[in-house]
């Protein structure tokens, strides 16, 4: 008679996580529970799909006119009763079949895990649970949410072949009030942030002064998120300024909307800040729609902004009646060193 097989802590955990996501690439299983060691965790998946717990299967998901193949893990009705006898779910809300993707959901979806490994030290929640917590329609597009103690920052994906009305919807969902903290906006292309710059900008996009923050899909979008906005951003960013002057909260609710200033020398004011690094893209319409040449001759403050080196000149030319706003590049080589290694264990995409 077979020795009944022991499942660890670690093979419990990787059932529970795709109960409640739904599906995972081996990828990322191998990033998030086997420090990168394909070797050890295709051993060990495929002791797990023998056991009949989870099920493997590749499929390709097109970005950009390319088609990228990888393997995705899922649960089975099997494995989603040994986390019940195990007491890791309290009950069965869903049906390990319900549990499966469309080739969309699965684009989608997949990006989302990826941020969530990649960020595994913020709580994240699903789409499905973070709607229900937010009591938002099934079809709203949001992807999933980082739950951390300031409030909760809702999570949205541009493909680089997103529709007009696809990102039409976003604007509208995103201009509809919500007890958030900020939205996180990812995209994959230059040409579909621009295009969602252009949509918002015609929708005549407000936030009542939550934060929208545009990044790109890629490592500098991810360390900007988790070192700067899911962080203590103050003091990231007060480490990143300090060549400037001592970077210091405004105190209060400026009425101008600015949130920092900088102190350069003792007992005078110095300028106001305009952060753009973190992708806030509401952020200088709303400090510079009413504090003007005028407004900073009265205060006696200028205005510094921050961006990245290749914006400068983009800058430049859009403040050019801005003369009161003095505008520094920082280069995106400040911040490689908060990169993770995300290509170590590529290869296992493309096993079964």
């Amino acid at each position: 008679m077979p020795r009944k097989r022991e499942w660890t802590e670690r093979d419990l955990s990787i059932l529970q996580e795709l109960y409640e996501i739904r599906e995972m690439t081996k990828r990322q299983i191998t990033a998030t529970y086997f420090e990168g060691n394909a070797k050890y965790a295709s051993k060990r998946l495929s002791i797990m799909k023998k056991e009949g717990l989870i099920i493997t299967q590749v499929y390709g998901t097109r970005s950009q006119g390319k088609t990228k193949v990888a393997a995705y893990a899922r649960l089975t009705e099997r494995g989603m009763n040994l986390l019940l006898q195990r007491g890791r779910v309290d009950n069965r809300n869903y049906r390990a079949r319900d549990l499966g993707l469309s080739i969309q959901q699965r684009q989608y979806i997949t990006d989302a895990n990826e941020l969530h490994v990649r960020i595994p030290e913020v709580h994240f929640m699903d789409s499905r649970a973070i709607k229900r917590k937010h009591i938002l329609n099934r079809g709203v597009l949001t992807v999933g949410g980082f739950i951390t103690e300031q409030g909760d920052y809702l999570i949205y994906i541009l493909n680089a072949d997103a529709k007009e009305r696809t990102l039409v919807k976003i604007v509208t969902e995103i201009r509809t009030p919500k007890l958030v903290q900020g939205y996180l906006i990812y995209y994959k292309s230059l040409a579909v942030k621009s295009l969602f710059e252009c949509i918002s900008e015609k929708q005549g996009l407000v936030t009542g002064g939550v934060p929208v923050y545009l990044l790109p899909f890629d490592d500098l979008g991810i360390c900007m998120t988790r070192d700067y906005i899911l962080s203590n951003k103050l003091l990231k960013l007060q480490k990143l300024f300090e060549a400037y002057g001592s970077l210091t909260p405004v105190q209060g609710q400026s009425k101008y909307g600015f949130l920092y200033g900088l102190r350069q020398q003792v007992g005078k004011r110095g300028p106001y800040v305009i952060e753009l690094l973190t992708g806030d893209m509401l952020i200088l319409k709303r400090c510079l729609r009413n504090y003007n040449m005028e407004a900073s001759q009265r205060e006696g403050r200028r205005v510094l902004l921050f961006c990245f080196e290749e914006e400068v000149q983009r800058y430049k030319q859009d403040l050019l009646s801005a003369a009161h706003v003095d505008i520094v590049g920082i280069p995106k080589s400040a911040f490689e060193s908060h990169f993770e290694g995300s290509d170590a264990v590529r290869n296992m995409d493309a096993q079964g």
